[in-house]
């Protein structure tokens, strides 16, 4: 996982709950807090921050998780926006996730370890979106979606009738967009 998503991750916390929780979720995690955006860092290291989260504040790690993704979007989109134009819809930004963002972000970072998104694009007011990755992070997915649907200021309903937490090779996002 790369030290942007714990420096994000920082920053939601701090700036939802206090500088105290976090040190307290840092020591009692064992890290120190200090993770450089462009480095590596083991997956099993913000999945014990999320997890010792859910214990400390009651809230289901998947919650969590897709709070998180939510709060990603807007920071994604300020460091960078040429990945946008100005008449993009959610959609179409959805669509160009795995066949431009992350064609991009492998060019720069060869290292980087991406989900995997295939699509089916139904009409123009829905998608189908297959998520598979060994993190099983497809509640991030449905928080960055949401941040996006704010972005871009579309209602949308998520379904998501298949899940590799349930034994599912992959995951099924279907959205209908408003």
């Amino acid at each position: 996982m790369k030290g942007v998503i714990f420096n994000l991750l920082s920053e939601l916390v701090q700036e939802n709950f206090g500088l105290e929780v976090w040190d307290g979720l840092l020591q009692e995690a064992g890290q120190d807090g200090v993770y450089v955006s462009s480095e590596s860092y083991p997956d099993e290291m913000l999945f014990s921050l999320v997890a010792i989260a859910s214990e400390k504040s009651g809230i289901p790690a998947n919650d969590l998780v897709r709070l998180f993704g939510e709060y990603m979007f807007p920071h994604f989109y300020k460091q960078n926006p040429h990945f946008f134009s100005a008449d993009m819809t959610l959609k179409e930004f959805l669509l160009s996730v795995g066949r431009v963002i992350h064609v991009e972000v492998r060019k720069l970072q060869p290292d980087a370890n991406l989900p995997k998104f295939e699509y089916v694009d139904e009409d123009d007011k829905e998608l189908t979106m297959f998520y598979s990755s060994p993190r099983k992070l497809c509640m991030l997915a449905e928080g960055l979606i949401a941040g996006a649907a704010k972005h871009f200021n579309t209602e949308y309903s998520l379904s998501h009738d298949e899940c590799m937490h349930d034994g599912a090779e992959r995951c099924r996002l279907h959205l209908t967009m408003a």
